[in-house]
Formats: C-alpha cells, structure tokens, sequence
C-alpha cells in the first residue's frame, strides 16, 4: 500500500484524518491491511446508516472500528469455507470408496485429471490422502468432471431440500451444481490471497458480468451444505478478533 492506496480507499470515501499523527496511522495501516477489508470496511461505514459523520467527515477511530467488524466477518466466512471443504473431501471418498473401492485414486476412472497422474499421488497408499493432496479446484473436478458425478454423486444431492418457488427443485442439473462450486471456489480463493472478493472470476460466465457480493457466497454455501447434507450443528456460528490497543499516531 502506499499514498495513491491511501487516497483511493480513505479520502475517496470521505474518512479524514485530523492530525499529522492521524494521517502517519492511516498510512500505516493502508501499507499493512488487506485491501480488500480495507475497501470493504470503508464501504460498510459510509453505507452504514447509524454512523454518522463527524464534522461532514468519518474519523480514524470510526474506521478502525469498521475494520474490525469485516476482519471478522471475512475470517468467519474463511471458517465456514474450510469446514465445508474438509466434510466435502470425507463425502467424496466415502462414495468413492463405494464404488471403486479402497485404492481408487489408482483407478483408470482418475485418468481425466492430470494430478492424480502423478508420481506423488501414484505413491499415496490410501485414497484420503490423496484428497488431501489436491487444491480445492481439482477436488470440485473430482465430483464434477466426467461420469463420477452421474454414476456416483448425483444420487446423493438432495435436490428436493431446495425449491424454486414454481415448487420444483431449484438445482436440477449439473451446470447449476458447477455454479455454486464456482462461487465458493473463487470466494475461497480471494480470501487465502487476499485478492477482493469478485475479482477473479473467470472460470463461469454468469458472474463475469456483476461483482459477486459476501451474501452471494454465503447464499452458494449454504444451498451446497443443504444439498449435499451437511450437518450444520458443528459450524461455529461466531469469532471476535481484536486488535491491541490502537493509539493514533503512537
């Protein structure tokens, strides 16, 4: 971050500091924060119609306090993204297993994906820590690509939990499922980079053409859990991360 970071994200949106010591704190956290909470936080505030301007202006301290609440709005969701992806590597190995038995990251039905190609993953005695072993972009290729997800998985999708308001199932095909594993995937990926959320997607063209927003993904997680029957009981529901004692200009 530097000066030009500084005046986009701070002065665009009308927070001011008041001081000389105000403005070296502000500098300093533009140079150390992820931008895409920066942004985010100064989007929140000034959308935010319980906090009000102070002398037509927002100040430092009510910044930081914004900044606090993304920080943990955004590490929350990182949570849920993590725990829905390590019950989703355990759901695919499970009908896996099933089908092709204990050792079938071996089996030729892998031969679609050049990663279980590997001398690595050829070496690996148990199936599980393959799964462990790929990127979340080839695990969603191991329930989408080919005939695994119509022999194996779409048997198991609860498409009658989620209804279009015509009363038929909302996600009746396998470019829907794609959809919201595109979301999640890019969201899951912007947060680990720190690249802001909507950025980088290229891979579907429904959302090339809108940003996609924090409630777009949580909206794509929660429809995937329900389809695929995660039991949500064991989520954690909430985090509270905290700062030390922030003292401008010290």
């Amino acid at each position: 971050m530097n000066h030009r970071h500084f005046k986009q994200i701070l002065l665009a949106n009308n927070i001011t500091p008041t001081s000389l010591s105000e403005t070296k704190t502000a500098l300093q956290l533009v140079r150390q924060k992820e931008k895409f909470i920066l942004e985010d936080s100064a989007k929140a505030l000034t959308h935010n119609k319980k906090i009000l301007p102070i002398g037509n202006h927002y100040t430092i301290e009510q910044y930081f306090e914004e900044i606090k609440n993304i920080t943990n709005q955004y590490y929350w969701l990182y949570i849920q993204i993590s725990q829905f992806e390590a019950f989703l590597r355990t759901f695919i190995n499970h009908r896996m297993v099933n089908a092709y038995g204990t050792q079938w990251h071996l089996d030729p039905v892998m031969d679609d994906l050049n990663d279980f190609k590997t001398n690595a993953i050829r070496s690996l005695q148990k199936p599980s820590q393959a799964l462990n072993s790929i990127s979340f972009g080839t695990l969603e290729l191991v329930f989408l690509n080919g005939s695994r997800y119509g022999t194996i998985f779409e048997k198991f999708i609860k498409k009658e939990k989620i209804l279009a308001n015509n009363g038929k199932p909302k996600y009746s095909n396998k470019d829907q499922i794609k959809g919201l594993f595109s979301i999640i995937r890019n969201a899951r990926n912007d947060i680990c980079h720190h690249r802001r959320i909507g950025d980088s997607i290229k891979s579907n063209s429904k959302y090339t053409k809108k940003r996609m927003s924090k409630s777009d993904v949580v909206n794509a997680l929660n429809d995937l859990k329900i389809l695929l029957g995660y039991d949500d009981r064991f989520d954690v529901q909430l985090i509270q991360l905290e700062y030390r004692d922030i003292r401008i200009g010290k």
